[in-house]
């Protein structure tokens, strides 16, 4: 991952927003909401792979702690300060392997999140597409959570639970590069009922896949909608991992770089809440509806794209 901050890679770059509004401190119902939408902000997490100290830490295949970083301008800009983390010693796609994990992205008091998007660029071996179940990250336990995984050779399922049932919604079989970075993106929005009255905008739940490369834009490739998908359980989550499950298992087996999380919670504060760990100037944070506000768009999906490429980070056309 090639970035012009100071020398803090290898690192979360930004952490979860601050307590949560009362009244969210037990599982969560699974019918869409039907209360108005308090104020929120969106908090994005950008992990990068560099030679200093981690917050996000790295372990081998056997479970003991390792530097995963590949070599230097392995990343996916090509520059020589640029590094990934290097999974390609997995054994196999979907294997054991090495693992990256770091911090929960709720504090203990916000139990849901109500949109996400993850977003990250993966690179295969040659002649190996991604499948077997391997995972991309994972922040997941029981019906809990949410995890990124390819469940077959060239397709990407995202898997969501809100505490009591789990579902997931797979790609079209459109991944299939392989020995080359793919860019990959998967938003998720929470359903919910209108109330007028309230001043409440129903829509139904939806998930959307993107995909680019280093030479094509950002594009959308699936959709999905459902009316009943509720928010996604965070109650009691653990680390999130990239790269594998948190024992090593369905290892991704080669390369990713930029992975970013972002997400919004209902009860998340309003934006005078101070973020922790997370400068200023890099707070990406904007007060909206929390059942849109960790939805990034194409427009901001082709920018990072363009900008961890080192190009200019213009709109798509």
């Amino acid at each position: 991952m090639h970035v012009a901050w100071p020398p803090q890679t290898a690192t979360v770059l930004a952490v979860c927003l601050l307590a949560a509004a009362a009244g969210c401190d037990g599982e969560p119902s699974s019918a869409p909401s039907h209360e108005p939408p308090p104020a929120a902000t969106a908090a994005v997490t950008e992990i990068a792979f560099g030679p200093s100290d981690q917050t996000v830490t790295m372990f081998a295949a056997d479970g003991k702690p390792a530097d995963l970083r590949s070599k230097a301008g392995m990343g996916v800009s090509g520059a020589g300060d640029d590094f990934a983390f290097d999974n390609t010693s997995a054994s196999a796609m979907g294997g054991q392997g090495g693992v990256a994990k770091g911090r929960p992205r709720l504090p203990e008091e916000q139990v849901r999140f109500t949109s996400f998007t993850i977003q990250t660029w993966f690179r295969t071996p040659p002649d190996r597409p991604i499948g077997r179940g391997a995972v991309l990250v994972s922040h997941r336990g029981g019906n809990r959570g949410f995890e990124l995984y390819a469940r077959t050779d060239g397709t990407l399922t995202l898997w969501f639970g809100d505490g009591t049932t789990g579902r997931q919604v797979i790609s079209p079989q459109v991944y299939t590069e392989s020995g080359q970075w793919v860019f990959v993106a998967v938003t998720f929005s929470a359903a919910r009922k209108a109330d007028p009255e309230r001043g409440v905008e129903g829509g139904p739940g939806r998930v959307t896949f993107y995909k680019g490369t280093a030479r094509t834009a950002v594009r959308e490739v699936d959709r999905a909608e459902a009316p009943d998908w509720p928010p996604v359980s965070a109650a009691g989550l653990g680390p999130f991992t990239i790269g594998a499950r948190a024992d090593g298992s369905r290892a991704f087996q080669g390369r990713l770089d930029n992975i970013r999380i972002r997400h919004a919670s209902d009860g998340t504060p309003p934006t005078n809440t101070p973020v922790r760990n997370l400068p200023a100037a890099r707070a990406a944070l904007r007060p909206a509806d929390p059942y849109r506000a960790g939805v990034a768009d194409l427009v901001d999906l082709e920018r990072f794209r363009r900008t961890d490429l080192g190009k200019a980070a213009i709109s798509p056309p």
